[in-house]
């Protein structure tokens, strides 16, 4: 089968884990047998301008043996939301059109995001009479975020996708209640890790007379930080032998610092910078539980990573957790909840020892593996083409 895939978002050179699991899942069809292209308008922000590549252009590459196909330019106008999206679906239609006379017209159309990969294979659709289906992945849609002139877009995607792919049922059930889609078209499937680069490793299972709770986010006040910051240290405030990790950035950095030297812990909390996906893999290797206190997840990317390391979860209810965790591999409690979290914490600190590391990645592949979710993605196409 032909798939061309249509990111709203993708990895570049200035944001390079942009989209990393839209070229991981491209990746995937690919070794599962399928002939797989991706076409991107990559329209970068004014602040990187430096009077080099003034004009666009578009690029081509074989990333792997995925044919991927980009429009390079910038984003003129970033203070007028209209104007990208025309920009994203003019660049689109191009790239679409390069891509059908040097590859061939492909047999179905995966987008990611409704906003704006969605509205361009809607278009597509109309011009060329594509079939198309789209992954939703975005939280605007839980947070209230959608502008009207964004929600304009949607009955027109509905109308014209054969299906609606959401990355956990509480995003399709936001859909259907609060944005109209119709559920006859909605469908869950969960998003893949790379069990291969995210793996068990006996080396890296411990840190010596250390036990060390990790977190991988941005730092922005809706992954719940300041959560688990309170429940550390109502828990093991001065107990030296335990330590809190944080992986990446953001605008929070400065404040959680801060939080930190106020609440007495800023000895046993590390702040381990941006990581890339390999810093990822080791902290997380290293660590002995992974913690997500966010207060809305429309998945979990992180989670998957951590169980394919075969490390226990502990995640709030908020939406894409509830899931993935279960009684093999972690603990739920209410999301913005600091007792909760801090009990869940040193309950599992006590009852370490009866998570098993094997059951828990075996249990993640059997879910979130490659082959799981590219078996899954393989039905749908059929059934749409079929029909």
């Amino acid at each position: 089968m032909h798939i061309l895939i249509i990111p709203s978002w993708y990895p570049t050179d200035v944001s390079p884990l942009s989209g990393i699991f839209f070229r991981e899942q491209a990746q995937a069809l690919r070794k599962a047998g399928h002939q797989v292209g991706v076409i991107f308008p990559e329209r970068k922000s004014l602040r990187w301008f430096r009077f080099r590549n003034p004009k666009s252009y578009v690029f081509h590459e074989d990333d792997q043996g995925v044919a991927t196909i980009r429009k390079k330019g910038w984003n003129w106008f970033p203070r007028i939301p209209h104007a990208y999206a025309d920009l994203y679906l003019d660049d689109g239609v191009v790239l679409y059109d390069e891509y059908v006379n040097k590859y061939g017209e492909p047999d179905i159309i995966h987008a990611h995001a409704m906003l704006f990969g969605g509205v361009l294979a809607t278009r597509i659709k109309k011009r060329y009479d594509k079939p198309f289906v789209v992954t939703e992945h975005s939280t605007a849609f839980a947070l209230h975020e959608i502008k009207p002139w964004q929600e304009s877009y949607l009955a027109n995607i509905y109308q014209s996708a054969s299906k609606i792919i959401t990355v956990s049922p509480k995003l399709g059930d936001i859909l259907a209640g609060q944005y109209g889609c119709p559920k006859k078209i909605i469908k869950f499937i969960p998003n893949i890790v790379d069990t291969e680069f995210f793996s068990l490793n006996a080396k890296k299972d411990k840190v010596q007379d250390k036990f060390v709770y990790c977190t991988v986010s941005s730092l922005t006040h809706g992954k719940g930080l300041h959560i688990l910051f309170n429940a550390f240290a109502s828990k093991f405030k001065n107990n030296m032998q335990c330590e809190l990790w944080i992986g990446g950035d953001g605008e929070e950095r400065a404040r959680l610092e801060e939080e930190a030297s106020c609440l007495g812990i800023s000895e046993q909390v590390k702040f381990l910078g941006m990581l890339n996906r390999a810093q990822v893999c080791d902290y997380v290797q290293r660590a002995d539980v992974f913690v997500l206190p966010s207060l809305y997840e429309t998945f979990g990317v992180v989670l998957i990573e951590a169980l394919a390391c075969g490390k226990p979860v502990i995640a709030t209810r908020c939406g894409g957790p509830e899931y993935i965790v279960n009684e093999i591999n972690g603990l739920l409690v209410p999301r913005n909840d600091v007792e909760a979290l801090a009990t869940a914490m040193r309950k599992m600190k006590e009852s370490i020892k009866s998570y098993n590391p094997i059951l828990i990645r075996q249990d993640c592949i059997e879910r979130f593996s490659e082959e799981a979710v590219t078996r899954q993605l393989g039905r749908i196409y059929e059934e749409v083409l079929e029909k």
